[in-house]
């Protein structure tokens, strides 16, 4: 083993101990400061805030600006939307003799291998 990978094994193992030590914090002051209904949803929103922040930092390092990226998605899905139900059908083709078909075995020559495009 070089020394490349195991320094990105060690700085792996330390970034996931660090978030772990994050999210188990953030558990441990909700468990004490809360009662326990409140406690167990102030965790659990302290987790999702903390990941949206994690997943917002590291599309910003990459550099991809978040609100364009979910713009883009939005849009996408909206042009979508009316065509949802219009995508074309896979095809199926007869291996032996070529012709297409969407049953089981190929109604002109009775093969039943087939093959998509």
């Amino acid at each position: 083993m070089n020394w490349t990978s195991q320094n990105n094994k060690n700085n792996f193992l330390l970034y996931t101990l660090k978030w772990m030590g994050v999210y188990i914090t953030i558990g441990f002051i909700a468990a004490v400061l809360l009662p326990f209904p409140a406690s167990l949803l102030a965790a659990i929103g302290g987790y999702l805030v903390v990941n949206f922040l994690r997943t917002r930092f590291a599309l910003k390092k990459v550099g991809i600006n978040t609100k364009q990226f979910f713009d883009s998605i939005r849009s996408s899905t909206a042009n979508q939307s009316a065509t949802m139900y219009e995508h074309n059908r896979l095809r199926y083709y007869c291996m032996a003799c070529g012709n297409q078909h969407r049953e089981i075995a190929c109604p002109k020559c009775g093969s039943k291998m087939k093959r998509a495009g």
